[in-house]
């Protein structure tokens, strides 16, 4: 939480009130945090910390806001911003990527994580209106995460192994289980052949530096 602070902090949007955000580090303009949009060669005023530094009599100090920003941030300000008042309560804060306004952890993650390209796998599995079990256990098994006999045995727990739903009993692996039982093949053939797929020479291989499946024929 801490290592991502720094970019998280930019989507509070502080609501001015009484004028107590930070002037040049929050983001109470909805642009972000004003000490990462000035210009190097504006610098930076230090003897202004709060927003109500910037306001003569109840109204924005136009003239100093122009002296500190540029044009545009000024004029920002000045049309789109309400000067602060000292009877109001202290700025609240508004999480901007939730339309309540309210922090989520969901929504924070979606904006710092990065995000790979839609799989083709992955849209066959997780499909809109299918039990999440179903598409859960298909996910299981195109990842090798089953705790069948030969998962538990590449984590460290070797034990005799006998899949004993077969007249000639093998290991428990995922091969076996989905590919070279008789029960497994009598299924595959059952439907693939009906969808005009070759059922002879399917089998179940790890792909190189993944830890999915690929369906071969």
């Amino acid at each position: 939480m801490l290592e991502c602070r720094d970019l998280i902090e930019h989507q509070i949007f502080w609501q001015t009130k009484r004028g107590s955000s930070l002037f040049w580090f929050e983001n109470w303009t909805g642009l972000g945090a004003l000490y990462f949009l000035v210009p190097q060669d504006f610098g930076i005023n230090e003897t202004v910390h709060n927003v109500h530094d910037v306001t003569l009599d109840g109204e924005w100090d136009v003239d100093r806001l122009f002296e500190m920003l540029p044009e545009d941030l000024a004029v920002h300000i000045l049309e789109k911003i309400k000067p602060p008042s000292p009877q109001q309560v202290l700025d609240m804060p508004c999480w901007m990527l939730e339309t309540r306004g309210y922090f989520s952890v969901k929504s924070a993650w979606d904006y710092t994580r990065r995000r790979d390209e839609p799989r083709t796998a992955y849209m066959m599995i997780w499909v809109k209106g299918l039990p999440f079990k179903i598409a859960f256990f298909m996910w299981k098994v195109w990842k090798t995460k089953l705790p069948l006999d030969d998962f538990l045995k590449r984590v460290g727990y070797c034990m005799p192994s006998k899949y004993w739903c077969c007249v000639q009993p093998d290991e428990e692996s995922l091969q076996h289980l989905f590919f070279r039982s008789e029960t497994a093949r009598t299924t595959w053939k059952y439907f693939l052949s009906r969808a005009g797929i070759a059922v002879e020479g399917l089998h179940c291989t790890k792909q190189s530096q993944n830890v999915g499946l690929q369906m071969c024929a």
